[in-house]
């Protein structure tokens, strides 16, 4: 795979969990398999959100979708991968939390 391809495969897959819903429900599914009904009663958003929420998931390769009886289930496609992208997601957010905190710090004290 070229390394454009790989730059576009990342770029889209930031976007996808850009979504605040979205990275609620992948947390979630972090736990294990959930029927919508029950990740709607644990992210607390309607039926109507969640369902759409879970097939943009589901549509970027993210989560699998099992039929159980008249329901479906679904989890995370690699439930370990994703724990490692979050957690490596936590921790770029924190150093550019800081860094932007510093950085204005820095603008302050250079403008008195």
């Amino acid at each position: 795979m070229k390394d454009q391809d790989r730059q576009w495969m990342s770029v889209a897959l930031a976007g996808v969990l850009s979504n605040r819903m979205r990275m609620s429900i992948v947390s979630h599914l972090q736990n294990g398999p959930c029927t919508v009904l029950k990740l709607c009663e644990a992210v607390g958003l309607s039926q109507a959100v969640v369902s759409k929420q879970l097939g943009i998931l589901r549509d970027s390769g993210l989560l699998i979708c099992r039929p159980q009886g008249r329901v479906r289930e679904y989890a995370l496609q690699d439930p370990y991968g994703i724990a490692r992208l979050l957690e490596a997601m936590d921790g770029a957010a924190q150093v550019a939390s800081k860094n932007a905190l510093n950085c204005r710090k820095m603008d302050e004290s250079s403008s008195n």
